[in-house]
């Protein structure tokens, strides 16, 4: 699906331009709504020279964190990295007023000439829908000021690396914050971990659950995330031998991420967890259970950004 909108102007004979098209192709995984785009163009596009042609604009997505600007014969592929909303627009509106430059007004604007109109935006229907149009003035974009949080909630499995630390199951969810306005992020982090029981009615049964809350900081590059930092980890083992405590430790956690959508990014993630502390239960000499010394753990999920 693209949409395409209109920014008008008006030169300095009075007589309105026909209005230049900005086609956003495939809007739904561009980082930026048409309204956004629209809002952040309204400072930076002049009036057209009288009796001139104005531009076709294209703006399409061209991987993770890039955008492609298209206009005529100018094309330029813009890294947005993560910003979202009208942040990213804002970079796109300034390529975009750069090219116009670089394609060359041979004259500045008269300076008695009016201001250029508020741009409007004008939405195509979907292939699969009726014939037809609407045009509308497009709403201010939110107040924004560049700050984008991302809130991750992803579901996996966790394993230690010795015999007796056996497979569990893992649902994570943290909060990406920004450190300035730099790659420094901060990430508080909630998780739990949850092993059902095994071997029930012997006298080995066993079953563990875990709730861990974590401080990571670290950065981001993209789609790329790195992160580590102190957790506490508080523990219940049933089962035929009971037991609950405290497990303390710190973490690094990769994630690499896509959009689905403007808001919406799905990921991968990868955990490795070093424990200060473990829990060894012995049944038998060559049969037992134990928490982790070294956790590592991968999951998959789902991201949300907002700016505020």
């Amino acid at each position: 699906m693209a949409a395409v909108f209109a920014a008008a102007s008006r030169p300095a004979s009075g007589r309105a331009e026909e209005p230049a098209p900005i086609t956003l192709v495939d809007p739904e995984t561009l980082p930026f709504s048409s309204a956004e785009l629209t809002q952040a163009l309204l400072a930076r596009l002049f009036p057209a020279d009288d009796g001139a042609d104005p531009p076709g604009f294209r703006i399409a997505p061209a991987g993770a964190g890039t955008v492609t600007v298209q206009i005529g014969d100018r094309s330029r592929v813009v890294a947005i990295g993560d910003r979202s909303g009208p942040a990213a627009a804002r970079v796109i509106a300034l390529v975009i007023a750069e090219l116009l430059s670089g394609a060359g007004a041979e004259a500045a604007p008269d300076e008695g000439a009016a201001a250029p109109a508020a741009p409007t935006a004008t939405v195509l229907r979907a292939a699969s829908e009726p014939p037809g149009r609407f045009d509308g003035t497009a709403a201010a974009a939110p107040a924004d000021h560049g700050v984008v949080r991302r809130l991750s909630v992803a579901g996996g499995a966790t394993k230690g690396i010795g015999s007796e630390e056996l497979l569990a199951g893992t649902l994570d969810a943290d909060v990406v914050l920004p450190i300035g306005a730099g790659w420094a992020r901060f990430a508080p982090s909630a998780g739990l971990t949850v092993m059902p029981s095994r071997n029930v009615g012997g006298f080995n049964e066993i079953s563990f659950r875990a709730g861990a809350a974590r401080l990571l900081a670290g950065g981001s590059w993209g789609p790329f995330d790195l992160l580590g930092g102190p957790f506490v980890s508080a523990y219940s083992i049933g089962g035929a031998t009971e037991h609950a405590g405290l497990l303390f430790g710190g973490e690094v956690l990769a994630r690499v991420s896509t959009p689905i959508s403007r808001r919406v990014r799905v990921f991968a993630a990868a955990r490795a967890d070093a424990y200060a502390n473990r829990v060894r239960v012995v049944w038998t000499v060559d049969n037992g259970y134990a928490t982790p010394r070294i956790g590592l753990a991968i999951g998959v999920g789902l991201a949300w950004d907002w700016a505020s």
